[in-house]
């Protein structure tokens, strides 16, 4: 793996490696980059790319996972959060809108706001089923810690 693609990856042909990777979504200033990228080398991780907000690391089979314990996992999924929430507000919000142009109106617009809101619709609920189980893992991940 190279580096990140428009939807996907570039990979490059190389002499293959017996080694596992591991995704890190982490907003980043620009002085936190180097105390972030040496804490995982520490480790055994080594970075292999970043797109925004989500990093790509390698390591050798067998090495310790990079959130091992339940508050660092539990930081892990409130990261990945954050802009799941923020699409969920958006796509919900553009649905009712248009849910109630579409009731209110009658013509071309309310044709056309019922296609803009079947589409908003479909979008929306993917949206809101992944926000539930982020959720449902930060519970878990706190009902394990408390045990």
């Amino acid at each position: 793996m190279k580096r990140f693609r428009f939807v996907g990856y570039e990979l490059e042909k190389g002499e293959g490696e017996d080694v596992i990777f591991s995704i890190d979504y982490r907003t980043l200033k620009p002085d936190e980059e180097d105390e972030y990228f040496n804490m995982f080398s520490y480790a055994g991780w080594t970075h292999v790319c970043s797109s925004y907000d989500m990093h790509i690391f390698k390591a050798e089979k067998g090495t310790k996972p990079i959130y091992s314990d339940a508050e660092s996992a539990r930081d892990k999924i409130e990261q990945i959060a954050k802009p799941v929430r923020m699409a969920v507000v958006l796509l919900a919000a553009l649905t009712g809108i248009l849910w109630v142009i579409m009731t209110l109106t009658s013509g071309s617009l309310q044709n056309i706001s019922k296609w803009a809101f079947l589409l908003s619709f479909v979008l929306t609920l993917p949206a809101v089923m992944t926000i539930m189980a982020i959720y449902y893992h930060k519970w878990t991940k706190r009902s394990k810690a408390s045990l």
